[in-house]
């Protein structure tokens, strides 16, 4: 009889190995991270036919149709860059943004350019959870809750923790943040990765941050295994690795999805395999999404008489250095002054060659920064400088210090400046700099 059963006794001694080979084998999960940052309003492609929010969507679905499992994240800035969102304050881009199949979204610092209150607004209109973890009042309550959400991504749990520039007051002002300012990021973060590890398999982190505290993250942090960062507006070639855990960033302005698709062994918590591309949003690859498209020509139609006007023309294509010099001029020729300073970061776009609309002044300069004249004593002018681009607003070999200078700028800078402790006796002038710069075109006709 013992030798009868002894077959099928290794018959289940295989099955169960069988079985346990198969466990082993369920710890790896095959999943694809789809992510986008910095849309700031760019609803429509550029001239090359590359962009889009509608030709977005199509590319997103058709991405997740053919992914084994996905999640799908905005790295914040979704608002201002366009006529849309400076008219409408950016609601229509949540209304919009809604179409895109967005799980999680972080905030960006351009959220709050309408106000902090305005953030509420947005969360509101959003069928999608935006996070953070590290805006927070003087009390240490945080602006958002809860700090990261969990999501099941093909039967693993993921968590998605939110952070937000540590240097925000580089960025906008005090006023627009209003009672919440930005705490350091990796020591904020230590806890609340450290409560996500319980809870979930993989914790991925979301910010709008700078390259470098994406790096101090990793770093800092190893139980993070991927961050997805926003605010670095060019594209990358390839991601940042450190130890085997990942730093992603696509191109901004709705020009590239991201997509890493990722082999990850739950029971080691490591990544064990990885390929990330950046995919063109390239309009004669993937059509306008009906939807999308219909909620795009709603608004666009809004604004169109506005800005869809000729206003001169330009005799070549001009960078965004040359921009601002010339928008420095504009200010200097309606209001005269000892020097002229915007910041490069105010300069949102180039201006083609040939004829110019209203719309490409508004794409170049989208906020409501209004021209002020301020006097400026020299040894004080010699400090001030553009805090993101640290570029002096004037040579200090050509400053007297002891004379009093008339500096032409934009209210923006002023804050910035007072933000940092300079007061100066300020003069509005009763105008923004984008209506300068368009009257400026048309006396000229044609720039230079």
């Amino acid at each position: 009889m013992v030798l009868r059963r002894r077959p099928l006794l290794t018959s289940s001694l295989l099955l169960l190995a069988g079985l346990l080979a198969g466990c082993r084998q369920s710890t790896i999960h095959e999943f694809t991270i789809l992510h986008f940052n910095d849309l700031h309003d760019r609803l429509l492609p550029d001239p090359d036919g590359i962009g889009g929010v509608a030709h977005m969507a199509t590319l997103l679905k058709r991405e997740r149709a053919a992914a084994h499992a996905s999640i799908t994240l905005s790295a914040g800035d979704i608002v201002q860059g366009t006529p849309v969102s400076t008219l409408f304050e950016g609601l229509p881009d949540y209304e919009i943004a809604n179409n895109l199949g967005i799980d999680v979204n972080c905030l960006g610092n351009h959220e709050f350019d309408y106000g902090w209150r305005k953030v509420r607004d947005f969360i509101q209109v959003a069928n999608f959870q935006t996070i953070n973890a590290n805006m927070v009042d003087a009390s240490g309550n945080r602006m958002l809750n809860p700090p990261y959400v969990i999501r099941d991504v093909g039967g693993m749990r993921v968590a998605i923790v939110g952070v937000l520039l540590e240097q925000l007051l580089d960025h906008t002002t005090l006023e627009n943040l209003g009672p919440y300012h930005s705490a350091p990021d990796v020591e904020t973060l230590r806890p609340i990765v450290a409560d996500a590890k319980q809870h979930a398999d993989l914790v991925i982190v979301l910010g709008h941050i700078e390259k470098a505290e994406a790096v101090s993250i990793l770093s800092g942090l190893p139980d993070v295994s991927v961050v997805v960062i926003g605010h670095e507006h060019t594209p990358w070639k390839e991601p940042i690795e450190m130890d085997g855990r990942l730093i992603i960033h696509a191109e901004s302005y709705g020009r590239e999805v991201g997509r890493l698709l990722l082999d990850y062994d739950t029971a080691t918590r490591r990544i064990t395999s990885h390929q990330w591309t950046g995919i063109p949003v390239d309009d004669s690859v993937f059509p306008a999404d009906p939807v999308v498209e219909a909620q795009v020509e709603k608004w666009e139609a809004k604004v169109s008489s506005l800005v869809d006007v000729p206003i001169g023309q330009s005799s070549k294509q001009f960078s965004k250095a040359e921009i601002r010099k010339l928008m420095e001029r504009a200010m200097n020729d309606r209001f005269p002054s000892d020097f002229a300073f915007t910041n490069i970061g105010g300069v949102r776009d180039t201006l083609p060659a040939g004829q110019l609309l209203a719309r490409n002044v508004w794409d170049v300069m989208p906020f409501d920064n209004r021209v002020v004249v301020a006097e400026i004593p020299g040894d004080q002018l010699m400090t001030l400088d553009d805090p993101t681009h640290t570029e002096k607003v004037a040579e200090t070999a050509k400053l007297d210090p002891q004379r009093t200078y008339r500096l032409v700028t934009t209210d923006f800078m002023i804050s910035n400046w007072a933000d940092r402790g300079h007061k100066f006796r300020v003069t509005d002038q009763g105008a923004l700099l984008r209506d300068v710069f368009i009257d400026w075109i048309r006396q000229k006709k044609v720039i230079p």
